[in-house]
C-alpha cells in the first residue's frame, strides 16, 4: 500500500509558528551535574522534508520560535528515507532501515489485526522515497491523560487492552521493545492503541534501538518477551502513582 504526494521540494525554511510544530524537542543534561548540555529539536514539513537542529547550553523552555527558525537545518533525505524499492544495504542505512522495517512490521499486522494495535492505511511517499506511515489519528496519548480528559481513567480495562494487544504481538513472535506511555493512545472510549512499532522485531533479533529511559531497567539490544513485561509493569505502576497525585490535589 502506498500513498503519493507531490514531488516538488520544499525550497523555503520550515515552516513553524510554535513549539508544537515539532516533531520532538528534547534535552540533552551531564548525567552526573545535571547540568544541560544542549537541546535538540527536529521538525517535519508537509512535504516530508526533515528539519534537525540544537542549541548549546539551553534549555527547551528558552528556545522561542525564532531560535527554531535560525537553527533548524534541513537533513538529506538519503540520511533518514528509504528508497521505496531499497535492495541493497548500502541503500539502507540505519534511520532509514528503522522506518522500512516498521512499515514492515505494519504491513505483516494488517493481516493480523487486533483492536489494541495501530491500524496501518499504507506509505507516503514523496521524491521516490518513504517518508511517512499512514495511521489511524488519535488526540489523546495516556502520557498525557489525566490532564487532556477530565474523567477518570479505569487503569485495570486501560492495562487490560495493553496487555491484550502485547499478548497479540507476543503471539506472532513478535515484542514491541519500546512501551511507554507516549507509544500509546486512547480512543473516545478510553481503549489503549499501542502504536511506534519502530522497536518491533521478532524474538532473538538485534535491535536498532529499543527502549526509552525511565521505563526498562536495563539496556538491552536483543527483542525479547521480557522486554515488554517489564515495561508493562511499569506504566501500570506509573498510571496508578499518577492517579494517587491527582486525587491527593
Amino acid at each position: 500500500m502506498r500513498v503519493d504526494q507531490s514531488q516538488e521540494d520544499s525550497s523555503v525554511g520550515p515552516n513553524i509558528s510554535t513549539k508544537r510544530d515539532l516533531a520532538s524537542l528534547c534535552e540533552v543534561e551531564d548525567s552526573v551535574t545535571g547540568a544541560i548540555i544542549r537541546s535538540t529539536f527536529a521538525y517535519v514539513d508537509d512535504q516530508g522534508v526533515a528539519w534537525f537542529g540544537q542549541a548549546h547550553g539551553i534549555r527547551k523552555y528558552d528556545i522561542d520560535v525564532g531560535d527554531l527558525i535560525r537553527l533548524l537545518k534541513r537533513v538529506p533525505d538519503e540520511e533518514v528515507y528509504p528508497l521505496k524499492s531499497a535492495s541493497t544495504a548500502i541503500e539502507t542505512k540505519l534511520l532509514p532501515r528503522m522506518l522500512l522495517e516498521e512499515a514492515e512490521v505494519l504491513q505483516y499486522l494488517t493481516q493480523h489485526h487486533h483492536q489494541n494495535l495501530i491500524r496501518f492505511h499504507g506509505c507516503v511517499v514523496n521524491r521516490g522515497r518513504i517518508t511517512g506511515i499512514a495511521l489511524d489519528k488519535y488526540k489523546v496519548f495516556l502520557r498525557y491523560r489525566f490532564e487532556d480528559v477530565p474523567h477518570d481513567l479505569d487503569i485495570n480495562a486501560c492495562m487490560e487492552g495493553i496487555r491484550a494487544g502485547v499478548k497479540h504481538l507476543h503471539s506472532h513472535g513478535l515484542a514491541h521493545n519500546d512501551l511507554n506511555p507516549m507509544n500509546i493512545a486512547l480512543d473516545s472510549d478510553d481503549n489503549p492503541i499501542i502504536f511506534d512499532l519502530g522497536s518491533c522485531k521478532r524474538f532473538g533479533e538485534e535491535l536498532l534501538s529499543g527502549g526509552t529511559p525511565g521505563w526498562v531497567d536495563e539496556d538491552y539490544t536483543i527483542s525479547a518477551q521480557r522486554n515488554d513485561e517489564l515495561a508493562m509493569d511499569k506504566i501500570e505502576a506509573w498510571l496508578v502513582a499518577e492517579k494517587g497525585q491527582r486525587i491527593r490535589a
